[in-house]
């Protein structure tokens, strides 16, 4: 029973005083600590080199395929790509 009483007592202190509460600033802090970073120059140039150097390995390694096969493949990919996209931005926004 000793426990009991420790833990009634512990029960009573924590409920009379007040509740803890958060500075005023407290949101403005974490707000500017989790909104997105946006990419410097030197950022877009290698996505931009990226992107690039992506479409001509794709280019060149499609050289042989069939006219429709590409064509399917975009019909395909582009609406998957977008969609996975949305997903992926309303999992790390939270929405």
């Amino acid at each position: 029973m000793h426990d009991d009483e420790v833990m009634d007592r512990l029960l009573r202190d924590a409920m009379a005083t007040d509740a803890p509460q958060l500075s005023p600033a407290f949101d403005t802090r974490v707000m500017r600590g989790v909104r997105p970073r946006r990419l410097t120059a030197m950022g877009r140039v290698v996505i931009a080199v990226y992107i690039v150097v992506a479409a001509a390995t794709a280019v060149r390694l499609m050289r042989d395929l069939r006219m429709e096969s590409i064509a399917a493949a975009v019909a395909i990919g582009l609406p998957v790509a977008a969609g996975v996209s949305v997903y992926g931005r309303r999992l790390t926004v939270g929405r």
